[in-house]
């Protein structure tokens, strides 16, 4: 007698990443509707509602561990007054709810096919039986158990839609915050499950998501860069192709100039000999080097001279997949500063 087994992939249901007009360009204003500023209200004192805003936007974010519940209006208060890092934070804590949600779901399902089972054994069980059924609900219970942090954080929290949801990781992208910016680029804001809740958002995104990842990536963010350069590479797996890779024109030149940045990048240089990302970064360097063409090198070699490096390991790669994905951004990320200027 079999007993139905661990549903593989509880963490895939929860979704893969992978409001919604498209953002203006201030550079491209009209020369003759700019507002030109006098020379005495470029020194007039900072209005104090500004200065309040200002302060506020530069105050801590709540703790970590405080329950959602709690914080959520503060959040979405500091989030519309512009605050990109409250909004980054506010689209975590709700993305990491719905997972929650969708994980219990899935658990849920699983102890009502092991019942159901039983049921349909005869009775009573045998011992065999009765120790692979006991095993099982200790496994399940120990998997409720490991979910328990995260259902006191989310308990009562109201539930954001995944359009809002996308659209707090769009403002904090678009406003310079670089994790929200990798998170938002890499299609991580959108989830398989709800795909076609977002479809408006998502149209948005495919027209902007190129240029958010090179913004990052051109600042030195290593894990922007390596999204970009796989993304441009058209690297198949033969499995998931991640929204960036799909919303991007494959570019062996643009590839090749990332490449040659990661691997001068501090954040890779430091990883020890034989580290699986550095390998994968020297690996696809040297193919793209072969199959490039003279004025392919030459483009690339112009492209990465226009891409900053940071002084040093500011950042890391945090296990990228393959394909060319990257893992969520945590809560914690949303409390980095936003950078004095972006390119």
């Amino acid at each position: 007698m079999a007993i139905v087994a661990v549903a593989a992939g509880i963490g895939f249901l929860a979704g893969r990443g992978t409001s919604d007009a498209a953002p203006v360009d201030a550079s491209a204003a009209a020369p003759d509707t700019a507002q030109v500023a006098t020379a005495d209200a470029i020194k007039a004192p900072m209005p104090a509602g500004r200065l309040q805003a200002a302060a506020a936007m530069d105050a801590p974010l709540p703790d970590l561990d405080l329950p959602l519940l709690q914080i959520h209006d503060a959040l979405r208060a500091r989030a519309a007054s512009g605050d990109a890092r409250a909004a980054c934070r506010l689209a975590a804590e709700h993305e990491a709810c719905e997972r929650h949600r969708i994980q219990v779901q899935a658990m849920d399902a699983q102890d009502a096919q092991l019942e159901a089972w039983i049921a349909g054994q005869p009775q009573p069980l045998g011992p065999p039986a009765q120790q692979l059924v006991e095993q099982r609900r200790g496994q399940l219970t120990a998997m409720r158990t490991q979910h328990d942090a995260a259902r006191l954080r989310c308990e009562a929290a109201p539930v954001l839609s995944p359009g809002d949801r996308a659209r707090y990781w769009r403002q904090a992208a678009l406003a310079g915050h670089v994790p929200a910016m990798r998170h938002y680029a890499s299609g991580n804001a959108f989830r398989l499950h709800d795909l076609m809740d977002v479809l408006p958002a998502l149209q948005t995104y495919r027209r902007e998501a190129e240029r958010v990842a090179m913004r990052a990536a051109r600042g030195g963010d290593v894990a922007s860069l390596y999204l970009m350069a796989m993304a441009y590479a058209n690297v198949e797996t033969g499995h998931w192709r991640p929204f960036l890779a799909q919303s991007v024109t494959p570019d062996l030149a643009k590839a090749l100039a990332l490449f040659s940045v990661l691997l001068r990048h501090p954040a890779i240089t430091a990883l020890p000999d034989g580290h699986p990302v550095a390998a994968t970064v020297t690996r696809h360097h040297r193919e793209l080097q072969t199959a490039a063409t003279a004025e392919e090198t030459a483009q690339a070699a112009r492209e990465a001279a226009s891409i900053r490096l940071p002084d040093g390991a500011s950042n890391s790669l945090q296990a990228p997949r393959p394909d060319g994905g990257m893992p969520d951004i945590t809560t914690a990320d949303c409390n980095e500063a936003l950078p004095p200027q972006m390119p």
